[in-house]
């Protein structure tokens, strides 16, 4: 924990420095980066949480049902609740991904000199997709079911729904759904940490700009002030015996 919540101090303290008219409506219109950076951060953080939770109690039914050698009718709506709460959590984990690649594009755009710093960002998210899903339907099909009856949230969820009408379906949907409760805790924990990571070097890279633009403002002004205490005070009038032409 003492890692991530160093990149979060890192990201504050940078952030702090920041003129925030400067940093607003940057990235994305309307919300400032720094904002940005705080709901993704909160977002991941909520979602972890919540696949840790679900992925305890798919596990203590799973548990049972082996001891019992079968996952009886009366265990499966116990268990089904939790199953599409599993797929949510998948698509939610899928969108921040892609939410994070797009701001990861947009910054590139806006700072081409500092494009590695989002390019590489939006790799790794597009890594950790592919990952993810490779990971998902590898152990649908050790668990024999179709990939493809997986592959939005709207047929997951009905392919889960269709598995409850007989004992083997239940059983098979169960058994995967273990296995990929668990994978989802380590991805999103993953995700929360290169989210974390990537958002604090673009965050610094953004405020070290503004703040350059802002110390040569600042030149310039003091260059300003310079040249016209060098030429001494104005005169308020014009001096006696002056004849205008």
């Amino acid at each position: 924990m003492n890692k991530p919540c160093n990149i979060i101090l890192i990201s504050a303290i940078a952030f702090a420095l920041t003129p925030a008219s400067a940093l607003a409506g940057t990235l994305t219109g309307g919300a400032t980066f720094p904002e940005q950076i705080i709901q993704e951060v909160t977002a991941v953080q909520q979602l972890a949480q919540q696949a840790e939770q679900v992925q305890e109690q798919i596990q203590m039914v799973y548990q049972q049902a082996m001891n019992l050698q079968s996952l009886p009718t009366q265990m499966w709506s116990s268990v089904s609740g939790d199953l599409n709460n599993l797929v949510n959590i998948a698509g939610q984990a899928q969108g921040l991904s892609y939410a994070s690649q797009n701001i990861a594009s947009q910054f590139s755009q806006t700072y081409p000199a500092g494009s590695s710093i989002g390019n590489n960002y939006g790799q790794q998210m597009q890594t950790w997709t592919t990952d993810t899903n490779g990971q998902i339907q590898s152990m649908l099909a050790q668990n024999h079911l179709q990939a493809s009856q997986f592959a939005s949230q709207q047929s997951a969820l009905q392919a889960i729904q269709n598995a409850s009408q007989s004992a083997a379906g239940r059983m098979q949907v169960l058994q995967a759904g273990n296995q990929i409760a668990g994978m989802e805790v380590n991805q999103i924990q993953q995700l929360q940490q290169e989210i974390m990571a990537g958002n604090s070097a673009m965050g610094a890279y953004e405020a070290q700009q503004v703040n350059q633009q802002q110390q040569a403002t600042n030149n310039v002004n003091n260059l300003y002030s310079q040249a016209a205490a060098s030429l001494g005070p104005v005169p308020t009038q014009m001096p006696s015996g002056t004849v205008l032409p």
